[in-house]
């Protein structure tokens, strides 16, 4: 059995940007789970707002960075450990550039190389995911504070976010992770401009299947 943690953020976790949350059975990490088969263990570890190393001054335990160590101890040993963060990073109030969040990304990947939670005490192989692009959503429409990604005073997180594909894979070679772009993938909903459609988490969640049974094996 091979064990994979998907460590993310409201669209690892299921947020349906129509409202509440998509069923258990219609979320990527359960997808790609299905697709993969029993000889896979897929646990899923998204929580709404996370980021990469920041803290939210209007959100507690979004931290990824002192989260995650907890996440690899509990559920060790692992294979593989799947990181798609960045999203949030780019909320107006923290002003980040596309660099600054991938040091953000960086520091995720040292603690886990540097953990002992994969098998025989090694390292778990890192695959980086840089998420689907932010867009231009319907405010009236949005579940949840759109105006957090609004563009203010010169930064603009539309442009941020994608340029995080580029950033993430330099990232991913330096360290020799493997990377995925889902953008190509995972449809982002007109409501928000943010979160998945029901088919973006297909399209993901086949994405993903594909990339770990590349670096996993069958």
């Amino acid at each position: 059995m091979k064990n994979i943690l998907c460590f993310g953020d409201s669209n690892t976790w299921g947020y349906d940007p129509e409202g509440g949350r998509y069923p258990y059975e219609q979320r990527w990490v359960s997808l790609a789970a299905r697709t993969l088969g029993p000889g896979f263990n897929l646990i899923p570890e998204g929580l709404n707002g996370r980021t990469t190393v920041w803290d939210d001054p209007f959100g507690d335990y979004r931290c990824g960075k002192d989260f995650l160590p907890v996440c690899l101890a509990s559920h060790e040993p692992l294979d593989l450990v799947v990181i798609m963060l960045g999203t949030n990073d780019t909320k107006t109030f923290f002003r980040n550039t596309a660099h600054s969040i991938g040091r953000g990304m960086r520091k995720l990947v040292e603690i886990t190389r540097a953990s002992a939670a994969g098998p025989g005490e090694r390292s778990p192989q890192i695959l980086i995911i840089s998420p689907a692009p932010v867009t231009a959503g319907d405010q009236s429409r949005a579940g949840f504070d759109l105006r957090e990604f609004s563009e203010l005073d010169g930064h603009r997180p539309h442009a941020v976010a994608a340029a995080l594909p580029q950033e993430y894979a330099r990232i991913a070679e330096d360290y020799g992770c493997a990377f995925l772009d889902a953008a190509p993938h995972a449809e982002v909903s007109g409501v928000d401009g943010v979160h998945l459609t029901a088919a973006g988490h297909n399209g993901l969640a086949s994405a993903v299947a594909d990339k770990i049974l590349s670096i996993l094996g069958g």
